[in-house]
């Protein structure tokens, strides 16, 4: 059975993380997914807007990064769909996505910043060095208030699929023998509460991307830290998915997907205590 003749699904599921219900902070995570039935392809995604108070508008920076993401991968796949994927340099093409992400990204945080100027509140909540920063260059440092990770794939059966990656959090994907791997490098700048971001002064640097026009997985997942930081090892985080597989496989759709909004909130109560967010693609 090829891909085109199997079922595909997508879904999304953020929540607040423990700690933040505790401390009564705003959900700092943004997530969605879709598949295109024209244009026959799915897209997940996942944001984390960073926690410390220098970044006191990162639940908007998350949620404009989804947003952003999924305007450019929609304009992307429509120029990607009238090409020959063999024939192409990948790179040249998911580099000049990742700039149009970025480009998106920081209008969309712009246009909110220009609406809504940092209030004595807000700027009370940055540690003196940030507060600084601000004050001497602050049409360029206020993009830091906003700061976010990304990560996004993308699933057109039988042509391609790619996958692009800023900051911490992992992409999973599982294969058609089982075996599951991390398809993105992992960037070793991304240490404890060290992360790269959408917000860093040339984040196009820190992006990383695959593309592939061959071993399709049979299940793609982003997730965000809060969701690693809940397993010991990558093994433990591969048996997490495998159950969302295995829920899919044997529920409804609805079924399965409220499985997993109820059993995320208690994962992090259990777990990393951070917010927590998952997109897949599934094969099914």
């Amino acid at each position: 059975m090829n891909l085109i003749e199997q079922k595909i699904a997508s879904f999304s599921s953020c929540h607040k993380g423990a700690s933040h219900k505790k401390q009564k902070k705003v959900c700092q995570d943004a997530a969605f997914a879709c598949y295109k039935n024209k244009g026959a392809y799915a897209m997940a995604i996942v944001s984390d807007g960073h926690g410390s108070n220098d970044y006191f508008r990162s639940d908007k920076g998350a949620k404009q990064a989804v947003i952003a993401t999924k305007k450019s991968i929609t304009r992307f796949m429509s120029m990607m769909k009238n090409m020959d994927s063999k024939s192409f340099n990948p790179d040249k093409y998911l580099h000049q996505l990742e700039m149009n992400i970025v480009y998106n990204w920081r209008q969309a945080i712009l246009k909110d910043y220009q609406k809504h100027p940092f209030t004595e509140k807000e700027k009370n909540l940055m540690s003196e060095k940030g507060r600084l920063r601000y004050e001497n260059n602050p049409d360029s440092y206020f993009v830091k208030a906003y700061g976010a990770t990304l990560i996004a794939v993308v699933v057109y059966p039988e042509h391609f699929w790619f996958g692009l990656h800023i900051g911490d959090g992992k992409c999973v994907a599982q294969y058609p023998d089982g075996h599951f791997e991390q398809p993105i490098a992992w960037d070793e700048k991304c240490f404890l509460n060290v992360t790269t971001s959408l917000c860093d002064e040339r984040p196009l640097e820190n992006f990383r991307h695959c593309f592939h026009t061959d071993n399709f997985p049979t299940a793609l997942f982003v997730g965000t830290d809060g969701v690693d930081d809940c397993f010991a090892n990558d093994e433990d985080l591969y048996g997490f998915y495998k159950e969302v597989i295995r829920t899919f496989q044997e529920k409804s759709f609805q079924e399965a997907h409220k499985d997993l909004d109820s059993f995320l909130p208690v994962m992090s109560k259990n777990g990393s205590q951070d917010d927590i967010s998952v997109s897949g693609i599934l094969m099914l």
